[in-house]
């Protein structure tokens, strides 16, 4: 039970700096900028709740997705890896991800009635890098109620990307300019160490052996599925 918890905990965190809603809030005040304040936080209701079932279904399916096509778990854990280190590097240098938002879809949002679905759900939030980080867990989760426990995670995170969005006018005058940046820059960090870590799981799965010749202790600091995290 504790190790469920634990596993839960480690999933709220990552999957919270990969969806990274503060890094959401400019760029969601920038689609909706011809919205009034009530309008803007109904976009951001209905978003985030389609985000939220996006992520569920990966959640709940992507097991038998991966088992369909005949993907490993190492090769998961490895893509992904990659992928979100590549969305870390943006993230550090400040640049708005590819695999969220381009400039060219922004502009036609600003434009659109309505952008809860895409890309404000799709893929702003529930973009690649969640659903990678969703797969992963998943595949670890063995009964029906570590997949319950999954999903349950990912409702606090897009409840915690709710209320940012919702209060997002706000938010931005108290951090302003400067401090979203400082923000996303360190969320990107974080989101590097994770991608690596990927990548070192994903290889050692492949590699039994390199797991025996590991450092002794380093194994307790790594919160990541394959091992037993202490938070």
């Amino acid at each position: 039970m504790q190790q469920s918890l634990d596993q839960l905990a480690v999933f709220i965190v990552q999957l919270f700096v990969i969806v990274d809603p503060l890094a959401a809030v400019p760029i969601f005040l920038a689609i909706t900028s011809n919205h009034n304040r009530g309008e803007r936080r109904a976009i951001a209701r209905r978003g985030c709740l389609i985000g939220y079932l996006v992520i569920v279904l990966f959640i709940i399916g992507g097991p038998a997705l991966l088992d369909y096509f005949g993907i490993g778990r190492s090769a998961v854990l490895i893509s992904g890896g990659l992928l979100l280190f590549v969305i870390a590097l943006e993230l550090l240098y400040g640049n708005p991800t590819k695999t969220q938002t381009s400039s060219s879809e922004e502009k036609l949002a600003e434009k659109k009635e309505d952008v809860s679905v895409t890309p404000l759900a799709i893929p702003l939030l529930a973009g690649p890098g969640a659903i990678v980080t969703c797969l992963v867990f998943a595949s670890q989760a063995h009964d029906l109620f570590a997949i319950l426990l999954l999903v349950a995670g990912a409702l606090v995170v897009f409840l915690c990307a709710y209320f940012l969005l919702h209060w997002a006018d706000e938010l931005s005058r108290v951090l302003g300019v400067l401090g979203m940046k400082v923000a996303v820059r360190i969320v990107g960090l974080v989101l590097a160490f994770i991608a690596v870590q990927y990548v070192i799981n994903g290889v050692t799965a492949l590699w039994p052996a390199v797991r025996t010749h590991a450092p002794a202790g380093n194994s307790s600091a790594v919160v990541f599925p394959d091992f037993h995290p202490r938070l």
